[in-house]
């Protein structure tokens, strides 16, 4: 299998929303229409692309690829894509073709179009209106016979009304558009994508790594991915190369994964939930701290020894404490109490932990967002003691 930034992901994802966007791939492909996919960085906007041109009469045609988003100046952009004549501009010492003459007969996609230069649109508007275009520096119009898909991660709609994109080239593109959802809305493609991340690295590396551990898949598919599914390849990736077992396990994952805080992806226990949904205050105090300060707070840890732990042992110690904390923010059974504590031996610890830590009264309310008297009621401060 083709590493997924070369535009070919190792399987069809089965999520209904995925379907869905495999679905007007095909419809549109056979269609060769101007083709806009938007979508986060990371979800795979280049192989669906790929998968267009795969599908389209024009697959055994050049596929070429241009980045709008790396060109510093109209100028570079308007002579990559359209070519320049000798002496066009200082430094343009020979005739030079652009792309839409190297993908003449075939496919030229356009990634970021959303960062191409407002001086440049016009042009390329004129080419998918007429399909002819000039090159930089000359008058004289060349026919092409190119295919277009775009792609952004940009918001069009809002950078056309900073001016900062044409609406007609807009409107133009926005008639056939596929949008391909982060990660975070079809997470249960999660699994099969770690699945099929793991039998690639394990080809390439010659390795024979495996996931048994169902805290960890958990913890893989409740993780926020950020970078959507590149960012989880590069994961699984790392995973496998530095895993020093058979089994990928938290040690295995980069911090960047391990210490975030999973309590974004859990609602607040509703009213109607279970007698045991743990009490606003805490679900509120909670939210506020890092999972780090969670582990400093709540498991008896003192920073001196903490500050000496191995990495890899701080790595795991927090793994645990995030997914405990998750947990206690989902409102299970045995969320009123945490190591033992209640809801007011909670509150206190947490209060004079950042009081202790913010240096202030003012400053350490600020952080948790509560007001200074209330802070010193969790706190147990009297005025008096100020």
């Amino acid at each position: 299998m083709k590493d997924i930034e070369n535009g070919v992901l190792p399987l069809r994802l089965p999520s209904a929303s995925m379907q869905a966007v495999y679905k007007k791939v095909d419809r549109f492909a056979a269609m060769e229409v101007p083709i806009l996919i938007t979508g986060e960085t990371g979800v795979g906007k280049e192989i669906i692309a790929q998968e267009i041109y795969k599908k389209s009469p024009r697959r055994n045609k050049p596929f070429i690829i241009v980045n709008c988003s790396t060109f510093p100046n109209n100028g570079l952009l308007n002579s990559e894509i359209f070519g320049h004549e000798r002496g066009a501009f200082t430094g343009a010492t020979h005739q030079r073709k652009g792309v839409f003459e190297y993908a003449d007969t075939g496919t030229l996609f356009l990634d970021e179009i959303g960062d191409m230069h407002i001086e440049v649109q016009p042009k390329f508007l004129r080419l998918l209106e007429k399909q002819e275009f000039t090159r930089l520096g000359s008058n004289k119009a060349i026919k092409t016979d190119t295919c277009i898909i775009a792609a952004t991660n940009k918001n069009l709609e809002h950078e056309v009304e900073n001016q900062e994109f044409r609406e007609d080239l807009y409107y133009r593109l926005q008639t056939f558009r596929i949008h391909v959802p982060p990660l975070r809305e079809h997470r249960e493609d999660i699994h099969p994508l770690v699945d099929a991340f793991i039998a690639e690295a394990n080809a390439q590396y010659r390795k024979n790594v495996v996931i048994t551990s169902d805290r960890v898949r958990t913890f893989l598919e409740e993780a926020p991915w950020p970078g959507n599914i590149r960012q989880l390849k590069r994961t699984i990736e790392r995973a496998v190369i530095l895993t020093e077992t058979d089994e990928i396990g938290f040690n295995d994952l980069p911090a960047s994964i391990t210490l975030t805080p999973q309590v974004e992806t859990f609602e607040s226990p509703s009213d109607s939930g279970a007698d045991f949904a743990i009490p606003a205050e805490v679900h509120h105090i909670l939210r506020q701290i890092s999972v780090t300060e969670f582990v400093l707070i709540f498991a008896g840890v003192p920073n001196v020894v903490w500050r000496r732990l191995p990495e890899k042992k701080q790595q795991s110690i927090i793994q645990e404490a995030s997914l405990h904390l998750s947990d206690l923010l989902g409102g299970q059974a045995d969320t009123i109490r945490i190591s033992g504590l209640d809801r007011d031996q909670i509150l206190a610890k947490v209060a004079q932990h950042l009081i202790e830590k913010h240096g202030t009264i003012t400053h350490a309310a600020e952080a948790l967002g509560v007001d200074r008297r209330t802070l010193r009621a969790y706190a147990n401060i009297d005025d008096a003691d100020e």
